[in-house]
């Protein structure tokens, strides 16, 4: 059985700044395609595990998506002195990285540590910022030279990633880098894991998916092949901290985040909502009236359309070396999406130890349903 702590922790041990995901999944591919039917990775350096349904007849496919690429940065050039300069991979605030460490992957050899040289203030001129554009901003790893850099294997285009690791911090949160999006792999790899298969409703794809912190263009191509009948799009959500309120994200210890958007379909966060509801299970939503900022308009939109709802646990200091989250929130979203994952339906959850056993008949749906929604509802 996998938890999600050993499991995020695992996760975030591989390196995947986007472009590098290749290898990244096929390390996760070895550390968890034991638990599922086979494991592949396709041209789009996507992930794909497998997982079919032990229960007689005929099943829908479930796509599960949690992106696998993380925020960091590439190596475009390296100084005289043997300083490198790097540039952005997906959104990074650069007053964040002065006095960072960080590490330098070099291609076929081990990771090289290495940190943003920083200006102390006694030195600074009157008025001088903080580092705000790629241009002022260095990482010593320690060489005295141009040579001495390319001789420890490092060239352009070569890969630099946070170098900070997950620690524990009070009331059982933790922090860490890259838990966008890999806290939300873990939650998935962790229900399609452990549930038996005899307990499935769906045939399940689970894809690591490439490139969404730089377009979404790996789940594009998984859907496209997957071609499922539905899908749930997993990637973590602002959680509310100082500065964030609480109609921008949901609250750490207090469930996931699933959202209400144009992109997501309405009958399939309703079911979300409705299984969350009656199984107690806690839950916040947020409204994001266009575009999630996830995988799911890459998804939404493949062949002649997929059904699709967005859910996520909610974390602190998103796209930083150090984002904050509270694993109560992966285990709520575990418990939910293993129950949707067996096809349990609300009306067949316990009654609360308060209520009477009679269970009073779930909310009317609105409209008209296609077919592939009445198959998830």
């Amino acid at each position: 059985m996998l938890e999600f702590t050993p499991t995020l922790r695992a996760l975030c041990g591989i390196m995947s700044v986007g472009g590098f995901e290749r290898e990244a999944v096929r390390e996760a591919g070895r550390l968890f395609g034991d638990a599922f039917d086979s494991f592949s990775v396709d041209a789009g350096r996507n992930g794909i595990f497998r997982k079919r349904s032990a229960k007689s007849g005929p099943h829908p496919t479930l796509l599960l998506d949690a992106h696998f690429d993380e925020v960091g940065m590439i190596v475009t050039d390296i100084t005289d002195e043997g300083f490198l300069r790097v540039t952005g991979v997906g959104g990074i605030d650069c007053r964040l990285l002065p006095a960072s460490r960080v590490r330098v992957y070099p291609k076929g050899r081990d990771p090289l540590p290495g940190v943003f040289l920083y200006l102390p203030p006694d030195l600074a001129k009157h008025g001088e910022k903080t580092p705000d554009n790629w241009n002022r901003l260095l990482v010593d790893i320690g060489a005295s030279s141009k040579r001495e850099a390319e001789e420890a294997g490092v060239e352009t285009g070569t890969a630099v990633g946070y170098a900070e690791t997950a620690e524990t911090l009070l009331n059982g949160r933790i922090k860490g880098r890259a838990f966008d999006d890999k806290a939300s792999a873990a939650v998935l790899l962790c229900a399609a894991a452990n549930i038996p298969a005899e307990e499935l409703a769906y045939d399940l794809v689970l894809v690591l998916s490439s490139g969404e912190e730089v377009g979404g263009g790996g789940a594009r191509t998984a859907a496209w092949t997957a071609d499922p009948d539905l899908a749930l799009v997993c990637d973590v959500n602002f959680a509310v901290t100082p500065g964030v309120g609480g109609d921008e994200g949901g609250k750490m210890g207090e469930g996931p985040v699933i959202s209400r958007s144009a992109v997501t379909d309405r009958s399939l966060t309703r079911a979300l909502c409705r299984l969350a509801e009656a199984y107690r299970i806690p839950y916040s939503d947020t409204v994001e009236p266009t575009s999630t900022g996830t995988n799911a308009s890459s998804v939404v939109y493949v062949r002649e359309g997929i059904p699709t709802a967005v859910i996520g646990p909610p974390i602190g200091g998103m796209h930083s070396k150090a984002e904050v989250m509270d694993p109560a929130d992966a285990e709520s979203m575990i418990r939910l999406i293993t129950l949707f994952l067996s096809g349990a339906r609300p009306e067949d959850a316990p009654p609360a130890e308060d209520e009477s056993s009679a269970e009073g008949e779930p909310p009317a749906r609105d409209g008209q349903e296609t077919e592939k929604e009445e198959r998830h509802d």
